[in-house]
């Protein structure tokens, strides 16, 4: 599915399909859509006269045009009160024409181009693209007879009035880009363990770099040993599946330019090891490799974005299954840093992977850390499915993660990380152990990775209840969602212009 802009009149436009979006109130007597509603004979205004239509937040109303000039269906599309309409707004609107596209089995469908004053006319039209790109996003792979089946090849997104031609060209280029990543990495969530084992997650990777022009290593192993990964290689020991540990590197701008590493828990299953999990919901141990999936993608993003930055990828791949090899509660670990860890609860495995990947990064002499991990049910009792837990030990860092997740609407909610947690797992045979217990589980998961990170500004992203929803919301479908790539990059994007005005203002 391919996304334009093009520059048109809404009266004489030939479109299977026409989404408009109307905030509450707003008048239909003047300008183009009082051009489009004479076209179609008065049925917007006979719409909104017998109160069909009010500009209700999401309400909808389709309109079939007999008339012979015009699109032949327009979807009158409820935005909400006057000046509530932000970017995210736009690409749940975009999400929501193009899956009336799809419901109609249409081709193309065009979306009405919005004039506003707060945004400027890029970051528009790539809230349109990511929002029409996503919204057509369905995991079909395994049905052998594909339900309301994706027809749609295009989308237009229409401007009435004078755009900035370039900057909304740009906009709709990288909105494809982002969306087309995010496609990618629910898609990696999606998959079932039996097709994306630790091995097949590296050749992603692997195929990604090659393809994009950034660099991939696949330390096996044997390697892990020579590092003393103690937590992959105990993790890993209950699965006949090789362990992986995927290092990504990104190298777009200078030598001197600083480093950020970006750290992702890969799962690919989490039967919880010997401390088993309940059946129920099991299935769903497959998406344990969500933040892992953000990861390669989020590097991906910057490489195909050409975004002027340094950025390293870690992920750690595994699965934690029984067997007769597999780690047991009551085993101590000795960490690559000399860290003991008594193994209190083999289901808390994320975190010791996870240790593992922060102690290798600090060979980067890093700019910050950033992890990405389904690490804890708590976070996903504490938020539910609308936000992300964030922890970390640099105040500017979590800040300015938090500003890249209102941007992206990728939201992070700040979790307190304070020393009384530390008490919390310690344990009375090793230096700490790997699980907390009951309480404050996403505060003591952030603790125990703590002692990893030295002084390097370090943030951890809990995604379990953002990664995976139960149940479809606009463009975020049910299954993998895809989260953490736009947010990280949204993040870099950040950095970069803060870097540049700090080197302008030095000149």
């Amino acid at each position: 599915m391919h996304v334009q802009l093009k520059r048109g009149s809404l009266g004489r436009l030939r479109t299977p399909l026409l989404c408009v979006p109307l905030h509450e109130g707003e008048s239909v007597r003047q300008g183009a859509l009082a051009e489009l509603d004479k076209a179609c004979g008065g049925q917007i205004s006979a719409a909104t006269r017998a109160g069909d239509f009010t500009g209700k937040l999401w309400s909808q109303v389709t309109l079939y045009n007999s008339k012979p000039a015009g699109p032949r269906r327009i979807q009158l599309l409820g935005v909400g009160k006057a000046g509530s309409i932000d970017l995210e707004r736009m690409r749940q609107a975009a999400a929501r024409a193009v899956a009336k596209a799809v419901e109609l089995h249409a081709r193309e469908v065009s979306i009405l181009f919005p004039r506003n004053s707060t945004y400027d006319d890029g970051h528009v039209a790539q809230a349109l693209a990511e929002g029409s790109v996503l919204g057509e996003y369905r995991f079909d792979k395994y049905r052998t007879e594909k339900e309301n089946h994706s027809e749609l090849e295009k989308v237009s997104l229409i401007a009435v009035e004078r755009v900035d031609r370039s900057a909304a060209a740009g906009g709709v280029e990288d909105g494809e880009i982002l969306a087309d990543v995010v496609r990618k990495t629910r898609d990696m969530v999606n998959a079932p363990a039996n097709e994306l084992t630790p091995t097949e997650m590296a050749a992603r990777a692997a195929k990604s770099a090659r393809e994009f022009g950034y660099r991939c290593r696949i330390l096996e192993r044997r390697d892990m040993e020579r590092q003393s990964m103690a937590g992959m290689l105990a993790v890993s020991a209950g699965s006949d599946q090789p362990p992986k540990f995927i290092v990504l590197e990104y190298e777009g701008a200078g030598r001197r330019a600083p480093r950020y590493v970006f750290v992702g828990k890969g799962l690919t299953f989490d039967a919880g090891g010997i401390c088993i999990k309940p059946a129920p919901k099991m299935d769903e141990m497959k998406g344990d490799m969500g933040g892992g999936a953000a990861v390669i993608g989020a590097l991906e993003a910057a490489a195909r974005l050409e975004l002027p930055a340094r950025v390293v990828g870690l992920v750690p791949c595994s699965e934690n299954l029984l067997g007769g090899s597999a780690y047991r509660p009551g085993d101590i670990l000795s960490m690559a840093n000399g860290t003991t860890v008594m193994i209190e609860n083999t289901d808390a495995e994320g975190r010791l992977i996870l240790a593992d990947a922060l102690l290798y990064a600090q060979r980067y002499k890093p700019q910050a850390i950033v992890d990405l991990a389904t690490l804890t049910g708590a976070a996903l009792i504490a938020l539910g499915q609308v936000a992300t837990a964030v922890l970390g030990t640099d105040r500017q860092l979590v800040h300015d993660l938090k500003k890249a997740g209102e941007r992206s609407f990728e939201r992070l909610w700040e979790l307190p990380l304070w020393e009384e947690f530390d008490e919390l797992i310690r344990s009375p045979i090793a230096d700490i152990k790997n699980s907390g217990g009951k309480h404050g589980g996403t505060i003591t998961a952030a603790a125990f990775l703590k002692h990893f990170v030295k002084d390097t500004p370090w943030a951890h992203l809990d995604i379990a209840g953002t990664s995976y929803l139960d149940k479809a919301e606009g463009y975020r479908p049910q299954g993998g969602t895809g989260v953490g790539v736009r947010l990280l990059i949204e993040y870099l994007r950040g950095q970069i212009e803060y870097e540049s005005d700090a080197d302008a203002d030095v000149e």
